[in-house]
């Protein structure tokens, strides 16, 4: 028996699953906020051995790689980058806007997920299956948008499928749900709920399953992050060195 082992930790709360070669899919996740470091191991320990799995069954180990929480992305693929490199076994970077489209996995429209990046903007996408839902289509290109932007840009596309449901997701709704209904009135706009609206392992996994069948495998030291925009840090460290450069070229 094939496993993969996920980690999602690039929202609030952290999850983990495992999924065999046949889609069989088992999976826990935290209840506390922002507990990622805390939490992510204990219930990988918890889930394997409630279900009779050793490490050593870990086939390969996958993680949602970005955009998302800066810190929560760095604890994913930390985690199984060290996981990888202890078992000897490979590594997936599963993308996590994309992988929105299993959370309500037998909806045929538009999944658009809009993730809160702040400094007014969203990490973004829009996706749908293909006809033979074998593949997944990308509508918008994941990246960091100004909610405008990124509504223009799903506007072109919603023009060119006929007949098109729209759903969003993700912790964006937060701040931008009146936005998006004011741009999508006398359109067929729903909103993901619940447990569906958020990011989680058991879609992490399912994308896994599928890059993995596709041959796209890492070896640990390959799995690298996807911010997508400097981190808010990096962003002012940059900002004052060129300030101090400035200076010095005018002295």
């Amino acid at each position: 028996m094939m496993y993969i082992l996920a980690f999602e930790t690039t929202g609030e709360k952290a999850s983990v699953a495992c999924i065999d070669e046949k889609g069989g899919l088992i999976c826990e996740s935290s209840d506390g906020p922002r507990n990622h470091l805390q939490s992510l191991m204990p219930m990988t320990q918890s889930l394997l051995k409630k279900n009779g799995i050793t490490s050593g069954d870990i086939s390969c180990v996958a993680a949602s790689c970005g955009p998302g929480s800066f810190t929560g992305i760095r604890i994913g693929v930390t985690t199984a980058r060290a996981f990888a490199q202890a078992a000897g076994i490979p590594c997936i970077a599963v993308p996590t806007l994309p992988a929105f489209i299993y959370n309500i996995e037998e909806y045929n429209g538009l999944v658009c997920p809009i993730l809160d990046a702040r400094r007014d903007q969203v990490y973004g996408g829009a996706y749908i299956w293909n006809k033979n839902k074998t593949d997944i289509v990308t509508a918008v290109a994941g990246g960091a948008y100004g909610i405008k932007e990124y509504l223009e840009l799903l506007s072109l596309k919603v023009s060119e499928i006929e007949n098109c449901d729209i759903m969003f997701f993700g912790d964006g709704l937060k701040k931008y749900q009146n936005d998006i209904q004011i741009w999508g009135k006398g359109m067929p706009v729903g909103f993901a709920e619940g447990g569906n609206r958020l990011q989680k392992a058991p879609s992490a996994a399912k994308l896994a399953l599928k890059l993995w069948n596709e041959g796209k495998r890492l070896n640990f030291n390959e799995f690298m992050p996807l911010y997508m925009r400097k981190a808010e840090a990096e962003r002012k460290l940059e900002a004052n060195n060129n300030e101090r450069s400035s200076y010095q070229a005018g002295e």
